[in-house]
């Protein structure tokens, strides 16, 4: 569907890495990267305005007849931001779903749908993607924080019970990131191994689309315990947010003083997956597609 020398360039923001975050910066920052001839395609969510791609991906659970509907109204809806021939030097696209849904990671699996999702958007585009960008988070906060995301969401079970099928996880980033890439048949792959400012990610996934003075949305105010502690209550009296009320919550406890986590991996289970995560971070540092950036932290993860 989009011919060179027109790019594709997708950011596959894995969740709790600042995905949300960069697509308010895209949203705010629109009509300079517009000027610089790139069309952008994301979700309409969390005060990122003028999001398009507000559709599921597939999982492995629904039919072939399914799956191409989903290409088919993926396709649609990028062409409404990006009509083909229309003479762009790029389309950037962020979704932070494209490798699978968070509660999969609540269960032990680690986002199982990811080949699957990712060929469907490459059915849509009509081509191989020119570049994949893609956030990693260590598996031990990767967890804690999916669990802290629906914690405040909704009633939930203590982390305690996740814990263990967490601990024994199937699947892994060297699995997801093969996959993302093989689903895309992306030719080059960029890994950031911390969580950078949004106008970071965009210079690694288009850096002539950087604009010379970017306006920096507030970042999303991080879930704390204490967030999570009221808000499980709340729902534990029958009662539901309305809107703007959660918001409200997650902005005002971001700000107070929190006791030492209550919750997490500890002792060995601990151990164990950030020692994981270490041996995964250099069998992918050794992939001759992959170019990671941030891999100096595996020393002192390893000291530590």
């Amino acid at each position: 569907m989009y011919a060179a020398p027109c790019q594709i360039l997708v950011h596959a923001g894995a969740h709790c890495t600042g995905s949300r975050d960069f697509q308010r910066f895209l949203a705010a920052n629109r009509d300079p990267i517009g000027a610089a001839g790139y069309a952008l395609a994301y979700p309409g969510r969390d005060g990122a305005a003028g999001g398009t791609l507000d559709c599921p991906l597939p999982d492995p659970r629904h039919a072939e007849t399914e799956i191409a509907g989903f290409g088919a109204t993926l396709a649609c809806r990028l062409e409404a931001v990006a009509p083909p021939g229309a003479g762009l030097r790029g389309l950037i696209l962020s979704e932070h779903d494209l490798a699978g849904r968070m509660s999969d990671l609540l269960g032990g699996r680690f986002y199982p749908a990811a080949g699957l999702r990712a060929a469907a958007l490459r059915a849509a585009l009509g081509r191989p993607v020119d570049r994949l960008v893609i956030t990693l988070k260590p598996y031990d906060a990767l967890f804690l924080s999916s669990w802290r995301h629906f914690a405040v969401d909704r009633p939930i079970e203590p982390f305690a019970e996740y814990a263990p099928a967490m601990s024994g996880f199937l699947g892994g980033w060297v699995d997801t990131v093969a996959a993302l890439r093989d689903g895309l048949e992306a030719t080059s792959v960029t890994i950031l191994t911390s969580r950078g400012q949004p106008d970071e990610v965009l210079t690694h996934l288009a850096p002539d689309a950087s604009p010379p003075a970017p306006v920096r949305p507030a970042p999303m105010p991080r879930v704390t315990d204490s967030a999570v502690a009221m808000a499980q209550r709340h729902f534990r009296q029958g009662a539901r947010f309305a809107p703007g009320q959660r918001d409200r919550l997650l902005a005002f406890h971001a700000h107070q003083p929190q006791s030492p986590s209550v919750h997490g991996f500890a002792g060995l289970p601990l151990a164990d997956l950030r020692g994981r995560y270490i041996a995964d971070l250099d069998t992918l540092a050794r992939l001759p597609w992959v170019d990671m950036v941030g891999s100096a932290l595996l020393p002192a993860m390893a000291a530590e």
